[in-house]
């Protein structure tokens, strides 16, 4: 059965996805007064800093650990210690090496260090690192660093009774993030390259797309992306653009968003296009890195590798990929 592409206006799905935001009062949330565990846990409070720059190796990942073997009380009965490793994970497989690192020794706290009562009536101490010291852990070297790559902390929690407890010690629920156990034994931590240049890569830009005739209604409706002037606005490391998808046919506003991530850029986006199975969508291509001068920030001038009708929207057509070049005015 031949494929028809049509407009499909999404009311339903936006209130179901306003639905879908559950509020925080999850079950797991919902203790009841005495309850009381078999063994201590550690509870996860306040973290902060799970981004990493870097370009600043002194920038920090923070954290809380609240101690409880019994709700609302402040003893330390059955604590021995708290240690801790690092692992370094490569995520970028380009130049086939992996350079991921560790486990390492990472530091440790001990029941002094658990001085300041906590957000459910327990003792709370502070963890936190800086970029630096992880390379420095487990080994690597700025040059080995990429945006998308990851900082893995673990810890164990050593009793008097001498179980120790860690990150394959805990069920599904006791692990989640947030609410009453946050109880996880491990946080990560993101690799990225924060920069402030407001006037970089924002205003007027003309769109053209490089590679022709190659999406799967070409004849029909011509190209996707076409030409056409388009305006580019953001802060920090993304930026954001308005365009019309099939400017020649359908024209339907789609907002693509642009991450720069170190020296490349990763890019998404969806329209309210389909043949009834979801929206389409497109992103940047896996098999070509779209790269960006991350040094004096001075192009005017960009070429997108696009991963187009990814999904594709029940088309049953698969995904197809284009050049599309972005040119400041």
């Amino acid at each position: 059965m031949k494929k028809i592409l049509n407009i499909k206006y999404l009311a339903l799905a936006l209130t179901l996805a306003f639905f879908s935001c559950e509020s925080d009062d999850k079950v797991i949330d919902q203790v009841f007064d005495g309850v009381d565990t078999e063994t201590p846990f550690l509870r996860i409070l306040n973290q902060s800093g799970s981004n990493l720059d870097i370009f600043n190796t002194s920038s920090m990942h923070t954290w809380e650990l609240e101690y409880q073997l019994v709700p609302n009380d402040p003893s330390l009965d059955k604590l021995q210690s708290v240690d801790f490793q690092v692992s370094f994970i490569d995520n970028n497989d380009e130049d086939g090496v992996d350079r991921s690192a560790g486990p390492a020794a990472f530091g440790s706290l001990g029941p002094a260090d658990f001085d300041t009562e906590g957000d459910y009536g327990n003792m709370k101490a502070s963890f936190s690192y800086s970029l630096q010291e992880a390379m420095d852990a487990v080994g690597v070297e700025f040059a080995d660093l990429s945006g998308g790559d990851n900082f893995l902390v673990t810890w164990e929690l050593t009793t008097t009774d001498g179980d120790v407890i860690g990150p394959d010690d805990v069920s599904g629920d006791v692990a989640a993030v947030g609410g009453y156990y946050s109880s996880q034994y491990q946080l990560i931590s993101s690799l990225v390259c924060n920069f402030e240049q407001p006037d970089f890569f924002t205003g007027t830009y003309l769109m053209t797309e490089l590679e022709t005739g190659g999406n799967p209604f070409f004849g029909s409706f011509g190209d996707v992306f076409g030409t056409q002037t388009v305006e580019i606005t953001g802060s920090g490391t993304s930026r954001e653009l308005v365009f019309n998808y099939y400017p020649a046919s359908f024209a339907i506003a789609s907002t693509m968003t642009l991450n720069f991530i170190c020296d490349r850029v990763a890019l998404n986006g969806s329209v309210g296009l389909s043949c009834g199975g979801g929206n389409i969508g497109y992103q940047e291509d896996p098999a070509n890195t779209i790269l960006f001068d991350n040094v004096d920030f001075t192009s005017d001038e960009i070429i997108l590798f696009i991963e187009d009708f990814q999904p594709d929207g029940g088309c049953d057509t698969g995904s197809y990929t284009t050049r599309v070049q972005l040119t400041k005015l």
